[in-house]
């Protein structure tokens, strides 16, 4: 089964509401580009992993709330498109699929303009990892059971 959501492209999005770009890590946001989904969505998503596992793990939203990340700290070698969807609502595809990959959550995506939008901007047509929706992380706590 496959449902149609959108959402918003979100370029260098910030960590928090000071427009921090610096993570934890050292790293930096810069050349991240995701896109911003319905917080319903997640939250809906979340809820049905924690029926699906009994209630047996702890599970919080992710920082950026439910997004796809489009580009993940990848320079783009043609920089005159960055940000020309900024704030652009998108349409995309999702399979209500929850799958758990070392303690993120996420339902798999297809989403052509994205596709696009990164060949445009000189990257490989498709991501390292595959357009996904991610909905939570586990806490520490649910990742030692």
């Amino acid at each position: 089964m496959e449902f149609i959501s959108t959402g918003i492209f979100r370029y260098s999005p910030p960590l928090n509401k000071a427009g921090n770009l610096i993570r934890r890590d050292g790293k930096t946001t810069k050349w991240w580009l995701i896109i911003e989904c319905d917080p319903e969505l997640g939250r809906y998503l979340r809820y049905q992993f924690k029926i699906k596992t009994y209630g047996t793990k702890k599970v919080q939203a992710p920082l950026w709330g439910a997004h796809i990340s489009v580009i993940r700290n990848e320079e783009p070698p043609v920089k005159t498109n960055w940000e020309q969807f900024q704030a652009q609502k998108i349409e995309f595809k999702y399979k209500p699929n929850i799958q758990e990959t070392e303690g993120y959550l996420w339902v798999p995506v297809q989403c052509e303009l994205a596709l696009k939008h990164r060949e445009e901007l000189g990257l490989s047509r498709e991501p390292e990892l595959p357009l996904h929706l991610t909905i939570g992380n586990l806490s520490i706590e649910s990742k030692k059971i």
